[in-house]
């Protein structure tokens, strides 16, 4: 047998331990397409002014201005808050998910998060940190406790914004029971 007949065990299909001369070759699953998404916002006025945020998808215009803790005109939503409102609906849609695939009887999951504000060394402002508290029924984790937190731990890593504000701050999953 010469070396380029050695099997290398990659990309096999089926096992050659009966002898076989030669495995099948297994293709690799095509790659799912690349997705875009899309967000718009305008504004009017300087920091104490406001605008709109408009979500690509459903169509939907929220209203915008700065925080009133940073100087701006408050009574729509910040960017602060908006982007803990981004971590929390990727954060129970993803856990959502998980209860469905191991079979939690929790049919309204749901979330809060809370997130820090501190000094940026560079200069302003950064978020400093996010929790989210995942609200469980008292009932549902004394009954299911250990399904419940591995469907947390399975939300917490595929999370698509929470694996992006980890990057950026530490970010912690809890427990609320309620």
């Amino acid at each position: 047998m010469t070396d380029s007949e050695i099997p290398s065990g990659k990309n096999v299909h089926d096992s050659q331990a009966d002898g076989s001369a030669r495995a099948s070759v297994r293709e690799a699953p095509p790659s799912p397409p690349e997705m875009h998404f899309e967000a718009s916002a305008a504004w009017k006025g300087d920091a104490t002014g406001s605008g709109g945020l408009r979500l690509g998808q459903g169509g939907i215009e929220i209203p915008i201005a700065g925080a009133r803790e940073l100087g701006g005109a408050g009574g729509a939503g910040n960017p602060e808050e908006l982007l803990l409102g981004a971590l929390a609906a990727c954060f129970v849609n993803t856990w959502a998910i998980f209860i469905k695939k191991l079979q939690v009887a929790y049919t309204e999951p749901a979330v809060r998060v809370t997130g820090s504000l501190g000094p940026d060394p560079a200069g302003g402002f950064r978020l400093t940190a996010a929790v989210i508290h995942a609200r469980v029924p008292r009932m549902l984790l004394s009954s299911e406790g250990p399904k419940v937190e591995k469907t947390l731990q399975l939300a917490e890593k595929y999370c698509i914004i929470s694996k992006l504000a980890r990057a950026a701050m530490p970010v912690k999953v809890e427990v609320e029971a309620v």
